[in-house]
């Protein structure tokens, strides 16, 4: 036995060390310059920490669905992870993604930073129903299962797309203004997208789209959707402790749930009220946090806060009306 112990002792020593390198990304200065400068560099277990600036080098990828636009690719095991949440952004204005994920598990994980978009919603190509031609901010398809948190995706199409054998974890995300739905799934099996502490607000079409998909959400804000804030096709995604409201906002009568999802509204926690957003009118730059007595704070699963962020104003303003859908039209004009 102790021969057995000084034997695998030896062999541990002997080991490199795994997954201990942090490759710091630069847009300004630098050897590394691009994040996927950077994912290339990484190996499983490494940690990409870009630095605050603006990250719109587009590269092209060869996909089963053919060639692809995005910024980065993200690399199985390896976190992608911002400096700061609001200044580390990411653009794709250019590209078709921002970050494509393809064949990566839960280690590999989107954290603390920015991702926005133009406003076109297919790239010059048709929509073929089951998201790959969607213009998105994060794209999950082949196996992707990547963690996602403390995101922020703006005006991005669809936020994020899911389809294939893929179940992402989405937690404390905020999907806004984008020009087709928030986040869309299609067809991806039986383990469940989880979408938790999510703000979806003020996106064109759907706020949580799920077409023969499985998707469990809990502790969500999805408002002011152009069309109903969770709809389903052909299954019925999980939701709870979730606040859908002010949805449905270019149809008559509005709607908050639609397709083969009744109406949850006071089933499993699940309430419809004005969330009170600090600024939903971009007066000072769009703040979803909501003020400190909306109905969102503290009533979420074991008394966590509803929506991505929290309480964060003291002045609740007043509930916005339907005829602000104009506004949204007017940024895709």
């Amino acid at each position: 036995m102790r021969l057995f112990l000084i034997a695998a002792l030896a062999v541990a020593l002997a080991a490199p060390c795994v997954g201990a390198a942090v490759i710091n990304v630069n847009p300004n200065e630098g050897a590394i310059r691009t994040i996927q400068q950077g994912l290339v560099a990484a190996s499983p277990g490494d940690t990409v920490v870009l630095y605050p600036g603006v990250y719109d080098s587009v590269y092209h990828f060869v996909s089963p669905y053919g060639v692809r636009t995005a910024i980065c690719r993200l690399v199985n095991g390896v976190t992608l992870r911002g400096m700061d949440r609001s200044d580390c952004v990411i653009d794709h204005t250019a590209a078709e993604y921002g970050i494509l994920c393809e064949d990566v598990g839960a280690t590999a994980i989107v954290r603390n930073l920015t991702i926005r978009g133009g406003v076109g919603r297919d790239a010059g190509r048709g929509d073929d129903g089951d998201g790959r031609n969607l213009v998105a901010g994060i794209m999950c398809w082949e196996n992707a299962s990547p963690t996602i948190e403390n995101v922020t995706i703006t005006e991005s199409a669809t936020g994020i797309v899911v389809r294939d054998a893929c179940a992402p974890a989405i937690r404390r995300t905020v999907i806004a203004r984008g020009s087709h739905h928030g986040i869309y799934v299609y067809g991806n099996g039986a383990s469940p997208v989880i979408v938790d502490r999510v703000t979806a607000v003020q996106n064109f079409d759907v706020g949580l789209y799920v077409y023969r998909g499985t998707v469990t959400a809990t502790n969500s804000c999805i408002t002011h959707s152009g069309k109903p804030g969770v709809q389903s096709y052909d299954c019925v995604p999980s939701v709870s402790y979730s606040n859908v409201t002010l949805n449905g906002q270019a149809v008559t009568p509005s709607l908050n749930y639609g397709g083969g999802i009744s109406d949850q509204t006071g089933l499993n926690g699940n309430i419809s009220q004005e969330p009170f957003y600090c600024d939903y009118t971009g007066a000072a730059g769009y703040d979803y946090h909501v003020c400190l007595a909306s109905p969102n704070v503290g009533a979420g699963q074991g008394g966590t806060d509803i929506g991505a962020l929290g309480g964060a104003c003291s002045q609740c303003q007043s509930p916005v009306s339907r005829t602000t859908w104009g506004a949204i039209k007017a940024l895709y004009r």
